[in-house]
Parts: C-alpha cells; sequence; structure tokens
C-alpha cells in the first residue's frame, strides 16, 4: 500500500514530540485544593514516571492522573492496613517511615518486621526509611538496618535540603559510600537559595548528574507545588502552570 509522504511526515513529527519518560523521575505533590494541576505532569511532552503523595492510598486526583503511584508508610498510624491497601493497590512499590517518622529506629524495625516484611512475599520492593541530611538522619538509618535483622530493603531513599550543588554532590557520595549495597533515591531534595538563577541552576544541573548515576535509581524534587512569596523551589507558578523550573524538570 502506498502511504503519501504528507501523511509520512505528519506521523514522524507527531512521534518526535513524544517525550520519553525517565524512569528516575518523579513528584512529590499533595494539594487537594487544587487537583488538576497534576495533569500538566502527564503530557506529551512530560518526562515524569512517578508520584507519591505521603500517603498509604492515593486520592482519585492521583489515581487518574495515569502516573504511577507509590504509596507510603509515614509513621505508624495506620499501619496495621497498609499492607492490605498496598497489595489492593497493585503498587509494586512502597516508601516507609519519612525523615524517620519521630520513631525510634529498634521500634521502627520492629514495626517493618510486621507490618511491611509481609509484601516482600509479594514481590514489592521496599523503601528503607528515608532519613534525612540531618546530623541524626545517617546514624538513625544504620541503627534501623542492624536492628531489622532479616528484613528486605531493596532500595534507601533519603532527604537532602540546603545550599551549594556541590554539598549535594558530596552528601549523595557519602550516602552510596556509607551504604554501597543499596540503590539509592532522593525522594525529597531542593536548595534552600533565594536567588533564582542559582535555583535554576541547581535544579538543571541536579537532575543531569543524577541521572548519569547507576546506583541513584529515583528521584523527586520538593516539590510540584504552586509558587508563592515564601517558596523559591516549587514547580508550578501561581496558576498551576510550569513555571521555569518546572519546564526545566517535568519536561527534561
Amino acid at each position: 500500500m502506498h502511504v503519501p509522504f504528507a501523511l509520512c511526515s505528519f506521523v514522524l513529527l507527531a512521534s518526535s514530540s513524544v517525550a520519553a519518560k525517565n524512569p528516575k523521575r518523579g513528584l512529590a505533590f499533595a494539594d487537594g485544593s487544587n487537583p488538576n494541576d497534576i495533569k500538566v505532569a502527564n503530557q506529551s511532552d512530560t518526562v515524569i514516571s512517578w508520584q507519591y503523595d505521603w500517603g498509604q492510598s492515593p486520592p482519585a486526583y492521583l489515581a487518574q492522573s495515569q502516573i504511577t503511584y507509590i504509596p507510603m508508610q509515614w509513621g505508624a498510624g495506620g499501619i496495621e492496613t497498609f499492607a492490605d491497601r498496598v497489595r489492593a493497590s497493585g503498587a509494586k512499590t512502597t516508601l516507609n517511615f519519612a525523615s524517620q517518622s519521630n520513631i525510634d529506629p529498634t521500634h521502627a524495625a520492629q514495626l517493618w518486621k510486621q507490618y511491611i516484611q509481609p509484601l516482600a512475599a509479594s514481590g514489592i520492593r521496599l523503601g528503607a526509611p528515608a532519613v534525612t541530611n540531618a546530623p541524626s538522619g545517617r546514624p538513625w538509618l544504620a541503627s534501623f538496618l542492624s536492628a531489622c535483622t532479616g528484613c528486605t530493603v531493596d532500595f534507601i531513599p533519603f532527604h537532602w535540603y540546603g545550599e551549594g550543588i556541590g554539598n549535594f554532590y558530596d552528601y549523595i557520595w557519602q550516602m552510596h559510600g556509607q551504604f554501597p549495597q543499596y540503590p539509592l533515591w532522593v525522594t525529597e531534595f531542593a536548595t534552600t537559595s533565594t536567588n533564582e538563577t542559582e535555583v535554576l541552576d541547581f535544579i538543571t544541573s541536579a537532575t543531569k548528574y543524577l541521572d548519569t548515576l547507576d546506583w541513584i535509581q529515583g528521584y523527586a524534587w520538593f516539590a510540584f507545588f504552586r509558587q508563592d512569596a515564601s517558596s523559591h523551589y516549587n514547580l508550578l507558578d501561581a496558576n498551576g502552570q510550569l513555571n521555569a523550573l518546572g519546564k526545566v524538570y517535568v519536561t527534561g
């Protein structure tokens, strides 16, 4: 069958405008007051492949977004039903105990063994508790891993906030150096600089660098929220559209 050249050209142009999803790049988003904002993250020119909202199951606006949702057990609350919710949702990965969740590492290990570890038998990937880059973060994680004997930990998430791209790079390498046997996810990170040019340079350099590291499996900039006078790091403008940072991060 002869296909007109004009049609071939149209198909090629259409396909070239569809961006390949970046398997590492995710979103931290939980804004029920602006539920339609998530739609700008799932367009033909966007690269986002996963999302989370610090919750156990997605609200409707996230469930309908067609972006893979990763459930989280933030603290101890509701942990008794977490495994059932995860299995029912069909999730393949979980995040657990964000920012240490104000839980002692030994107690966190006990809760893990009872409520989270059973998910491993279902083939679900389990992220370790996500510690912060505060001085107590890595020691807390080391204590948890020591106490959680026999636990399945498929990757280690962590958070980083601060200034200076060099400081960020130093920290992720420190994490890798201390826990070299685990892939890492940076599930919250941002520069705290209030200089717009510095923030834009930071997000541009950081995302490019993270994509080159095979031991970084995922990352999520903080955060996919609307910008206001006090936030120089959010990815949306006041109307819920991508700002300069959002265009770099969401469209690649």
